[in-house]
């Protein structure tokens, strides 16, 4: 007994078809095709390294290959630093110095000597009661090498024999007295003091 239209089963839905797969093979090679042109790529470029690799090359060895030593006993390693010896400053000899002698050269002439500067006159003047005491002590002072201006006499007091100078002459007047120990005392000149220079004034301690 059939059933009637109303109490049939439900319509089943339909089986996918051809075309649904077709899609989703195409998207999975699409997806798949870069890796597999990087992987390609790799290993085109290790063919390539192995091919120059495995050719030989004149100018030496092919590029990752070990160079062999060298057999001769002479020749250094490359890789040897070169050895350098340096020397201490204290082992090196000091040049000695070699005076020179010129030849046929004539002997250097000495400097004149420069002379020794000249003494001041002296005036010798008597200031005592004995008679031809300034002559006396000029020949004196002439033979101790001075020279004497003039003699005379002096009517002032002086209380010892007395050598007066000028302004810039105490050197002078200080060696006379060193050579005349009868000169008892050195002073500068003052006014009214006759002659110039150097004035011995002799008193009667005058000895000699």
């Amino acid at each position: 007994m059939s059933l009637p239209p109303s109490q049939t089963d439900p319509p089943r839905p339909a089986a996918p078809t051809s075309h649904r797969k077709t899609r989703s093979g195409s998207e999975l090679a699409r997806r798949l095709a870069p890796p597999l042109a990087a992987v390609a790529a790799v290993v085109v470029v290790i063919l390539l390294l192995l091919v120059l690799n495995s050719r030989p090359s004149a100018s030496g060895p092919a590029p990752g290959a070990v160079a062999q030593p060298p057999t001769s006993a002479t020749s250094a390693p490359l890789s040897s630093p070169p050895i350098l010896t340096t020397t201490s400053p204290s082992a090196v000899p000091s040049a000695t110095p070699v005076a020179t002698v010129p030849v046929n050269q004539p002997p250097a002439t000495q400097p004149p000597a420069t002379a020794a500067p000249a003494h001041p006159p002296v005036t010798v003047l008597n200031n005592s009661r004995r008679s031809g005491l300034a002559a006396h002590v000029a020949a004196e002072v002439r033979a101790k090498g001075w020279s004497v201006a003039k003699t005379g006499n002096f009517r002032g007091r002086i209380v010892e024999t007395t050598l007066y100078y000028a302004p810039g002459q105490g050197a002078a007047a200080t060696a006379l007295a060193h050579q005349m120990p009868q000169i008892r005392r050195v002073a500068p000149r003052f006014a009214g003091l006759p002659g110039s220079g150097l004035t011995l004034v002799v008193t009667r301690d005058w000895s000699g």
